[in-house]
Formats: structure tokens, sequence, C-alpha cells
């Protein structure tokens, strides 16, 4: 009977293992999005990867973003906030997948609240990692929240950490391997080892046999490796984050886990695919909520005759990807299109991380390019934290064309080789009014060792409120991704408005006057060709007012014929009598009077006359 009960128990730890052997690594971090509210509103940000066959995720379902990963819940073990104990599942959707090294991803947001001044940990542990060269069984995830408030006034943001869940190593080699950190406070932050039970579990570093060369440089985050072993690797890194450069105790805790896949193969070549894609490794990208943006990755593989077998990749939620495809030009470059959707909750920056992996095996170094969510009131950019000295706001003239931008004391920048725009936008509409290129347009955007100043050369419109928008990029190279890399487009900033100006009418009144005398059927012997002259006067008048409009009308003059012409006949002295209204009608029919005593030849044959005056 005692064989029985130790055969089930050891099934029932086989089974408890199979069925828990599932997971592949993690990040959870959080930060305060709502500091107004007592309780405060506290976000936490998961990523997850587990084991392919069990999520058979596809892009059908990360494309409807409904198709959710994962099992499990984080907690709160010890000294919680009030009502506080379970936080949430980690289940999340699914963000991406990888067949060949077969993982599936997802990250998720959550939120609950926390008093001000609240330091606890929120932990995601169970069991059991899969087989690994080193370290396994228990997993277990720790991030450190502490909502103090910090003497600007403002609540943290802990690191987001990025890394792919898989990386190939080849044995033997030298790897030096970058964590990849975001602090969207621009603090100072280091990375260490995890080295306690509830940030680490089984795979802490002291429960890990790795070669004596392993290190990891805290200060650039960069860890260097030569696996000397074939098989998984999971490592667990600890990052924090430091309110100034003098300080010691950590602001939070943010953890990251992932595996290393070490493998070995005859073939001698061992380059690594080179990332050549659009925008520089590590550049910000900055995205407004709602945005798209739409670009190609390019993987050359260095090796003769190799292709590209794999991209290995974690994604932001929005994010999508193509298949890759040779180029028509270059069979040893394969592109890729990424297209990602900003999100107004994902604030600050998200990580898209690739590798390219060849037919060999050989995998190249992980790039990032930092997509950054920028709400105009989030900016970090010092200009805007510190409300620097600007001038003028408020009314101006519609004429006003010097803008001045002062820097704090100690700060300078100069002019970016990237072109970037500063706009000055219609409140109402948020259209552009004018732009000036900061790299061409130098005669109109002027960059001094204290100051930044704007010559512009429009008139503005009366009665209109405008507002001064600075582009990602003007101060600093977006491609630093800094904090003064960050645009200023708070409306709120820099505004100003010009005054209304009194509305004017122009009327304007055309009137013709045409008066018509008609001889009918006269015969008149003459040799002259008599010419029938038509007179028109056009008077025009205007009238400008403030206040009324008013309408001019004119009479139209009418010439009178009080004697009809005979049919036929002799005109010699005929006394024609013509009612006019004013000189003009009668200069006309003076000239007409003296036709009449002129000589005329008989031969001419009688013709109709017709005079207009």
């Amino acid at each position: 009977m005692k064989s029985v009960d130790i055969l089930l128990i050891f099934f029932i730890v086989l089974i408890v293992r199979i069925s828990c052997s599932h997971f592949r690594g993690s990040m959870i971090t959080w930060r305060v999005i709502n500091s107004t509210s007592n309780p405060l509103v506290v976000e936490i940000l998961q990523r997850h990867a587990w084991n392919y066959t069990w999520w058979p995720c596809t892009n059908t379902h990360i494309s409807a973003g409904n198709y959710m990963i994962g099992s499990g819940s984080i907690v709160c073990p010890s000294s919680c906030p009030p009502n506080v104990s379970t936080l949430s599942s980690v289940t999340v959707p699914c963000t991406g997948y990888n067949q060949i090294e077969s993982y599936v991803s997802g990250e998720g947001r959550f939120t609950f609240r926390v008093p001000p001044n609240y330091r606890f940990r929120a932990v995601f542990t169970s069991s059991a990692w899969f087989s690994l060269v080193t370290g396994g069984g228990t997993w277990s995830v720790s991030t450190e929240i502490n909502t103090y408030i910090r003497p600007n006034g403002r609540y943290n943001q802990a690191p987001i950490v990025t890394m792919l869940p898989v990386i190939r190593l080849r044995r033997y080699l030298s790897y030096n391997i970058k964590i990849n950190v975001a602090d969207n406070d621009f603090d100072r932050y280091t990375c260490i080892w995890s080295n306690t039970s509830q940030e680490c579990g089984g795979i802490c570093r002291s429960a890990l046999n790795l070669p004596a060369s392993t290190f990891l440089n805290e200060t650039s985050c960069i860890l260097h490796f030569v696996p000397a072993a074939v098989g998984f690797y999971a490592v667990a890194f600890t990052v924090l984050d430091f309110e100034n450069d003098t300080s010691t105790t950590s602001l939070s805790r943010v953890p990251i886990q992932f595996i290393f896949n070490v493998w070995d193969s005859n073939v001698t070549c061992s380059l690594k695919p080179i990332y050549i894609g659009d925008a520089p490794a590590d550049q910000c990208i900055f995205v407004e909520p709602g945005q798209n943006i739409t670009m190609f990755i390019r993987i050359k593989i260095q090796c003769p005759n190799a292709t590209l077998a794999n991209v290995i990749g974690v994604y932001p939620a929005g994010f999508t990807q193509s298949t890759p495809f040779t180029d028509p030009y270059d069979t040893t470059i394969y592109s890729f299109k990424v297209s990602y959707t900003g999100n107004a909750n994902q604030v600050g920056q998200n990580l898209f991380c690739f590798a390219g992996v060849d037919s060999i095996g050989n995998q190249g170094d992980s790039n990032c390019l930092r997509f950054t969510v920028q709400l105009a009131a989030e900016s970090r950019n010092t200009l805007y934290i510190n409300n620097a000295t600007h001038f003028p706001t408020g009314l101006v003239s519609k004429y006003q064309s010097n803008w001045t931008l002062i820097y704090p004391t100690g700060t300078t920048f100069v002019r970016p080789s990237t072109e970037a725009l500063i706009r000055f936008k219609i409140t109402s509409t948020q259209q552009d009014f004018v732009t000036y290129n900061v790299v061409k347009q130098t005669t109109n955007v002027n960059y001094l060792s204290d100051r930044l100043i704007i010559s512009s050369t429009v008139v503005f419109n009366p009665g209109q409120n405008y507002y001064i928008s600075i582009d990602p990029g003007v101060f600093l190279p977006i491609s630093t991704c800094l904090r003064d890399s960050m645009g200023i487009t708070d409306k709120l900033f820099w505004p100003f408005n010009t005054a209304s100006e009194p509305s004017t009418t122009v009327t304007t009144t055309t009137t013709s006057r045409s008066s018509t005398t008609t001889l009918l059927n006269r015969t008149v012997p003459t040799l002259r060709t008599f010419i029938t002259q038509t007179t028109q006067t056009t008077q025009t008048k205007t009238t400008t007012f403030l206040t009324t409009t008013t309408s001019l009308s004119t009479t139209i003059k009418q010439i009178h014929v009080f004697s009809s012409f005979p049919i036929s006949g002799i005109v010699e002295n005929e006394q024609i009598n013509i009612q006019t209204d004013d000189e003009d009608d009668n200069q006309h029919i003076e000239s007409y009077e003296r036709l009449q005593h002129s000589s005329f030849n008989d031969s001419e044959k009688p013709r109709p006359l017709l005079l207009e005056v």
C-alpha cells in the first residue's frame, strides 16, 4: 500500500510540474495615473511569455485583440494597502508569438487604488520552470510599488523593461547583452541581479551555476556572458530607479525574466544578422494617441548561402507585423512591414524589440524602436516642466513678429541637424497657421546661448486665439530619446490672441444711364458717312461705414422725343425739339442740328439714321 501511495504522489507531482512548465518569463511595472484622487489610482503594466502549445496565438487573434493567454494572479503578500490582497489576474491579450522558439507573449494593464505614501510588493509566483541547464523550480516575479510624492509634485513612474522572450546564443561565443530600459521620468536607473525569493524564485543569481566570466555592468545594464553548455537558461534581473544622481534609496523595483537558448553548430560562420532599417536603433518615434505609424524593418544576412529563418520579437499592444520578403535587388536583405497605433493609455515609451535569426541559427543583436505616445500635458521637457520664461503671451498685435523662449540657467541648446517644426496653431481648429523649419529657415529660428528667438513673417487674423507648438526634436535630436527631445505641444503653454477689429462693410452701386433717339426711314442726300454715336455714362459711388449699411439708388434718365421725324423728305433747317435732363444730352442734340446744314452729295442713297445720346 505504501508503494502505491508513493507512486500516486509521484504522478501528482509530475502532473503539476508538466502542467505548470509553460512559463517563459515576465515583466511587471507600474505608475500612478490619477494623482488627484484619494486613494490614488495605480496602473500595473504586465507582460508575460508562455509555451506556444498552450496558447497557440495567430495574427488574426492579435488583430482582434481578444485572445487571452496565461493563468494565475498577482497578489500582495504583506504590508498591503487597505482592501488590497489579490490585485488581478495575469491573463493578458496575445500580442506576439514565435512557433520556432515555441513561445507566445502578451501584455495588459489594470488599475487599483492605493493611498499616498504606501510601499509594498506585488508578486506573481507559481511552479515550475521547464528543464533548465541551471536553477529552476518555482518562479516568482515581484515589483515594488511606492506611492511617494516627489519634490516636483509628481508621483513616480517605474521603469519599463523590454527583453526578447528568448535570446539564442552560440556556445563558447562571447556576448554583451543589453537590458532595454525606458524610464518615462528620465530618472537615473541601475540593473542588478534579482536576489530575493519573491523576486526570482528558483533562478536567483545564487542558485545559478554560471561561468566565472559572467558579469553584469549595473550602470550600463549590459550583461557579459560566455555560455558553456547547450540548453536553456533562465535569468532574473531587477531595475531600480532613483530620484537624482546622489540618491541611494530606490523609488521602485521592476523585475525582468527571460530565457537564453544556447545552441551549437558545425557550420563555422557565426556572423550575426544585422539591422539596417529605416530608423536607428533606440530612436524615439513620437506618436499621438490614435496616430498610426508604418515603417519597414530590414535585416541583412551576413553568412554566405544563409537565409533569414526567423524573427524573434516582443510587441506592444497595437502592433502588427507582416511576413518577411526578400529584397528584389539584394537577396541577402529581408524586409517586413510593421505598423503601430498609439493608445492614450500607453503614454510614454513603448518598446518594439526584435532580432533576426539566420538559417544556421545565428541570432542578431536585439534592436529596439521606442514608440513614444505623448499627450500634450504629459511632456517631460525641462522647459515645459519648469515653465521656462517665454513672451509675448496673451493679447498681441496682429503684426507681432518676435517671440522669445529663455532657457533655464546653465542650459543651452544648439540647432539640430534633423528637421523639426515650430508651429503657430489656431486654437479653435488645431490647424497650423504658419510653420517654421528649425533646420532650413534659419532667419526665422535663431538659437542663442541662452534663448530661442522666433521671427514670424505673417499678419495674424484679428480676434483669433493662437498658441505656439514645438515639435519633438527642436531642442535635442529625437535619436537621443532624452527628456528634452520631447516636444511642447500643450496649448496652455504659449497661448496668445489678437484684438478684434470693428467690422467694415463696403457697398458699391453702379448706375448706367442711357438715352436713345431713333430717326426712322429718313432720306438724307449726302455723300458723307453719317456716324451713329452711342454714349454711355457710368457712375460709381462707394460708401465705407462702420456700423450702418447704406444702399444707394440712382434714377435712370430717359430722353423723350416730342417731334416725329417725317418718313421721307429733304431736311433743311428743320428744328427738332428734344427734351433732355442735362447738358450732356443737349450737346448731342446740337451736334445733330449742325449736321442738318452740311452739304450732301445727291448721289448718296437714302439710309435710315439711328442716333443714340
